[in-house]
């Protein structure tokens, strides 16, 4: 009988925090953690109740990659490109089609595809104490889940060769230098730092934290002037919206009362 997995499902306020659990292997992947996070994944994105996502790992750790022993026996190439395709690749992409920002709580190792998940969400607060690695060519394989299209995109395309060549782990202090994560906080406090930026997130007028990542995730792969185009599409979506008139009002009020530089 195979080991149970799960994914925890906490609700504090706006904000959705789905932990990873996977006890006794570091919240390594296997098929029913993949299939069961990508489905609250999508549910949260529905969810108008829900403002911002979190993501985290159980215990002390975050993610250890996948679980081979769990890949049914897959080792020709068939067999494997359909369990990546399938199940954590979907992992990835409803990370980055939710949409509400989503935030990885990095409270441990953060390796191979549990780092490229952790990269797939927006923003990335670590724990003093967490190591981050991208350790697939330890055992012979290229980054399959995502990392060789994020890193670089994240850190530079020198860098990312760097990480994903030598395997090395990666400090949290340093992974804040190179851009590798946003923040990196002591660890007792990592809960409370990452849910008060869920909560800031939380704050801002919602179609337009939607339209922005979408902007954002657009404008990636595109020309500049694409990007200037579909940055006034999105502009006149917006303008002509309730939510923009309702944050000038707001704004115009809190200039009056003097407060206009808080939360800008």
């Amino acid at each position: 009988m195979p080991e149970i997995t799960d994914v925890g499902i906490q609700r504090e306020g706006g904000v959705t925090i789905l932990e990873m659990r996977n006890p006794g292997k570091k919240n390594a992947f296997d098929q029913h953690l993949l299939d069961t996070l990508t489905a609250e994944l999508i549910r949260a994105g529905q969810d108008d109740a829900v403002r911002a996502v979190i993501l985290t790992g159980e215990g002390d750790a975050f993610c250890a990659g996948g679980d081979v022993s769990a890949m049914g026996g897959d080792t020709d190439a068939t067999g494997h490109l359909r369990y990546l395709t399938e199940h954590i690749h979907t992992v990835a992409r409803a990370l980055m089609d939710c949409p509400k920002p989503t935030i990885a709580m990095i409270n441990g190792p953060a390796v191979g595809a549990g780092l490229d998940i952790a990269l797939a969400c927006d923003l990335r607060v670590a724990a003093r104490s967490a190591v981050l690695r991208e350790g697939y060519i330890r055992v012979g394989l290229s980054a399959g889940d995502g990392g060789a299209w994020l890193l670089p995109r994240i850190v530079g395309r020198g860098r990312a060769l760097e990480l994903l060549l030598t395997a090395r782990g990666v400090s949290a202090d340093e992974a804040e230098r190179i851009g590798l994560v946003t923040l990196t906080v002591p660890d007792a406090s990592l809960r409370e730092r990452t849910l008060a930026l869920a909560r800031r997130l939380q704050e801002m007028p919602p179609n337009a934290v939607t339209s922005m990542k979408r902007l954002v995730n657009d404008c990636a792969e595109a020309s500049f002037s694409t990007g200037l185009s579909l940055s006034a599409q999105s502009v006149a979506v917006l303008q002509s919206s309730h939510e923009h008139a309702q944050a000038l009002q707001h704004a115009r009020a809190r200039r009056l009362t003097g407060n206009a530089g808080r939360k800008a």
